[in-house]
């Protein structure tokens, strides 16, 4: 055989085995939805990245003092929160069709947009800050610090000189509203840039609520509390100022409500024991948590807010605290270990679901610790002084309707803000002098007027606390009926509180609602116990509110956008504006 024909039957065999191959798959282009999830993953990333280093730095600031430049982390990083990156957040957020990833979309977006608007109102911003700052008020030829008048309004005994300090800040907020009228007129700008048609199109986003509902609740609370209202704001005004309700202002409200009885059954560092000792009862070690990080020192520069934060959820949460005396210490103790053991038992491995989206929820576990402090069977064990009843009565009347008082209030603001960026044709004095003459049963003087703005909150801000303070009130409503009057000595207790911390900040006030065998937003459970503790009757037929909307995108418009800003906490984090 020629030695040529091996190799001529093998190149046969090849090109024949070469014939029968499948030719190469043809690979289709990634879809639109796969390459924005690429990219919105990367966002979300760098975004996480930043908060938590920006978070390492309020703690330091925080509890040590140093000196942090919250601004240079954003260096490099200047395209992250532009109108383009909000853009493509949106466009995978019509394009999915997952709710569970839509509601992580909707958090994350609302992050972005918040982020966008505190860049672009920086400038508005630093300048409100320094000019209230910088604010002096001259009371009997001397100078007082604007930021010091609460203070000094409650810690005077004559109302005449209450009046008179009240009234000398009235010239001082005539250059503060202009600086918050240029703002404002900025903010309606930025809001259209988004894309949103209206300013409470995008607040409705921002609180993930139906706000015309809230309204309709707003309304309803104030006409079933009314006549309660002016009957324990009666009682209070002779027995704390020795003067008639008809005669007192808003001068004299920091003075009325003041906590007196109580101050000497708190002494300086047992706030943080009690806080303790009350979550141990649940079974809740906080020195034993392995993701918490206590920081009790009694450093010169450290700042006596105690505060909770969040560097990592849950991996890394703290605990800042500095020993303080007083009932209002320990109620923001109580406040702030409400928030981390929100933050320390998510067991939500999305960034976007674990720490962002609306506070309502979150506010509501912290209200429900705060709550302990008008909670009888709490304070007689923790609050020794308290052990005479007619004196632990005063107080719990005291702070029962200055809780009344507050959800007045915001009911008062959120129709207030609600009326005011619906009409173009009012006038915001006049707006503001019918409604808020109303929420507090008392006339509205020129000086009080002139606060007009200063008591203006970005995208109705009262509707969070509005709604956490009766999710609270479901939620110890709860607690007692399944684990008995001192609920926090039950483990049970702990446990049923785990289970719903687990969820992190995905949940929705009504899914909360849910979650404990009920169904919507409750307002007669706050209001009952607020009535029992007052001794005022209060006609009870409030509807339950299912208020919030599923996280659904708006329809594309030209200019795509949807969501809301994650805002943080006023008290956690104030170096990142």
């Amino acid at each position: 055989m020629s030695p040529r024909i091996p190799s001529l039957l093998a190149a046969a065999m090849c090109l024949l085995s070469a014939c029968h191959k499948a030719p190469p798959a043809v690979v289709p282009p990634p879809s639109e939805e796969e390459l924005l999830t690429g990219e919105v993953s990367a966002l979300s990333t760098e975004a996480a990245l930043l908060l938590e280093e920006q978070h390492r730095l309020v703690w330091d600031f925080w509890t040590e003092g140093k000196a942090v430049d919250i601004s240079a982390t954003y260096s490099g990083k200047q395209a992250l929160f532009s109108l383009e990156n909000l853009r493509r957040i949106d466009r995978l957020r019509h394009l999915t069709k997952d709710p569970r990833e839509l509601r992580a979309l909707t958090a994350l977006h609302g992050h972005f947009a918040g982020e966008f608007l505190s860049r672009e109102l920086a400038e508005h911003n630093d300048a409100s800050a320094n000019l209230e700052a910088s604010l002096k008020l001259n009371v009997d030829g001397r100078e007082v610090r604007y930021h010091d008048l609460e203070r000094l309004l409650a810690n005077e005994k004559s109302a005449l000189r209450r009046k008179a300090l009240y009234a000398a800040a009235t010239p001082a907020l005539a250059r503060l509203n202009q600086t918050l009228l240029r703002r404002e007129t900025r903010t309606r700008e930025l809001v259209q840039q988004m894309g949103f048609e209206s300013y409470e199109a995008f607040g409705s986003e921002l609180r993930q609520a139906d706000l015309e509902r809230l309204a309709q609740l707003a309304e309803e609370v104030l006409q079933a509390t009314q006549e309660p209202y002016r009957l324990v704001m009666e009682r209070l005004a002779q027995r704390e100022l020795g003067l008639p309700f008809a005669q007192i202002t808003r001068a004299d409200i920091p003075r009325l409500f003041r906590s007196r009885e109580v101050e000497d059954a708190f002494p300086k560092g047992e706030s943080l024991a009690k806080a303790q000792a009350t979550v141990a009862g649940m079974g809740i070690d906080l020195n034993a948590l392995p993701n918490v990080k206590v920081d009790a020192r009694d450093l010169p520069r450290k700042n006596p807010r105690p505060l909770a934060l969040a560097v990592k959820v849950p991996s890394d949460v703290r605990l800042s605290f500095k020993p303080g005396t007083g009932v209002l210490h320990q109620g923001r103790v109580l406040h702030e270990v409400g928030h981390l053991l929100h933050m320390a038992f998510t067991r939500e491995d999305r960034f976007e679901l674990a720490r962002l989206g609306n506070p309502t929820v979150g506010e509501a576990y912290s209200a429900l610790f705060e709550d302990l402090l008008e909670d009888p069977v709490w304070l007689e064990e923790n609050a020794g002084v308290l052990g005479d009843a007619d004196k632990r009565a005063q107080y719990l009347a005291a702070s029962s309707a200055h809780k009344l008082y507050l959800i007045r209030h915001a009911a008062g603001r959120l129709l207030y803000q609600l009326e005011l960026h619906r009409r173009t044709d009012v006038d915001p004095r006049e707006l503001y002098r019918a409604l808020m003459a109303r929420t507090g049963a008392m006339p509205m003087t020129a000086d009080d007027v002139e606060r007009y703005l200063v008591d203006q909150e970005d995208f109705y801000q009262s509707a969070d606390s509005f709604r956490a303070w009766f999710l609270a009130g479901q939620l110890q409503g709860q607690l007692k009926a399944r684990f008995g009057p001192a609920w926090w000595h039950a483990p049970e207790a702990g446990a049923f509180l785990k289970e719903l911390w687990a969820r992190g900040s995905a949940p929705s006030a009504r899914e909360l609602t849910q979650a404990i065998g009920e169904n919507g937003l409750a307002p007669d459970v706050l209001l009952l116990r607020l009535s029992t503790t007052l001794q005022v009757p209060m006609k009870l037929d409030l509807r339950r509110l299912d208020d919030t909307p599923a996280p659904t995108p708006a329809a594309p418009a030209k200019t795509p956008a949807s969501t809301v800003p994650q805002m943080p906490r006023a008290d956690a984090t104030p170096l990142a504006s």
